[in-house]
């Protein structure tokens, strides 16, 4: 399905005071691929869920099909990627593609049947995982859908002048600014994209933008094992003259593709929000303290770990 007027009639509608209710998918749904890091061929089956489920993954070519649920809480840190773990077997890798097409779309609950440690990547977008969401359709429940919205402002700080802010925002829906600067002698220009987030901007404007690597970086991946499955054809390769056998979708692919991850890796907290998330180079580390903040917020905690922005 490529029509994006099919996609308004297909997902939840907010109201006036941003309330909508949870949803689920109408139908299964499969995917089937190679991943992105290690180069697995995977098989994923989205399943439909009852209200309050949740994302869940189920590993199911290990004993027992153990859940792993899309949590902050099972979050563990690995480079250039968001990873779920319940054990150490129990893992699934590069979860937040997937997250991003669940979560731009307002799916609330699924469970997610995968056969492989981890997802397939298909081009590096979400889009493919848009359309066959899409295509399943989305059901309504009658429970009402988790939503923080924002009061104060607040702001986490990282590493190599990393910051992500959140503040309130006068309409009830969540919008992202992403500030997306390497510096002077990075090979992508610097970047900035804004966007009011509901399903029919993020399938428009971020779904298809996919993810890059640097030229520079490739053979340090390589060394730690990961991609060496992937041609320049498979994936954006940046290189001195920009992209290396291919082409971008938009001048400013690279800040719509950290939109998207922003979108996944905060999906984790479980919860949407209604507020301005500004974002400086923010990596996965970032954006799961974030998910982390939003989750305190949707049980009514004070974020303590907050900077007062």
């Amino acid at each position: 399905m490529s029509a994006v007027g099919e996609a308004k009639g297909a997902v939840p509608e907010l109201t006036r005071s941003g309330v909508r209710s949870q949803s689920t998918i109408g139908r299964p749904v499969e995917f089937r691929g190679l991943s992105l890091f290690h180069g697995y061929d995977a098989t994923v089956r989205i399943l439909p869920a009852a209200e309050n489920t949740g994302i869940v993954f189920r590993r199911v070519d290990l004993s027992g099909a153990p859940d792993i649920p899309a949590r902050c809480e099972f979050v563990t840190r690995v480079p250039r990627r968001t990873v779920l773990a319940a054990s150490n077997e129990a893992t699934v890798e590069t979860v937040e593609h997937l997250m991003a097409a669940l979560a731009g779309l307002q799916v609330d609950n699924c469970l997610i049947e995968i056969n492989a440690p981890e997802v397939p990547a298909y081009d590096g977008s979400c889009r493919p995982f848009c359309d066959g969401i899409l295509d399943a359709g989305l059901v309504q429940t009658t429970a009402a859908a988790s939503v923080v919205t924002v009061s104060s402002a607040c702001r986490l700080k990282g590493q190599a002048r990393q910051s992500l802010a959140l503040r309130p925002y006068l309409l009830p829906c969540p919008a992202i600014t992403y500030h997306f600067d390497y510096g002077v002698r990075g090979l992508i220009p610097a970047q900035q994209f804004s966007i009011e987030l509901s399903p029919e901007t993020f399938y428009q404007q971020i779904s298809n933008a996919r993810t890059f690597v640097l030229e520079s970086e490739i053979a340090a991946l390589k060394k730690m094992g990961y991609g060496s499955h992937l041609t320049t054809r498979d994936i954006v390769v940046i290189g001195s003259d920009g992209p290396i056998d291919n082409s971008l979708r938009w001048s400013d692919e690279g800040v719509r593709h950290k939109i998207l991850d922003c979108v996944g890796d905060l999906a984790l907290s479980g919860t949407a929000f209604h507020g301005h998330l500004t974002a400086t180079r923010s990596g996965h580390h970032l954006n799961h303290e974030m998910a982390n903040v939003l989750t305190m917020m949707k049980q009514g905690q004070p974020a303590a770990a907050i900077t007062a922005a």
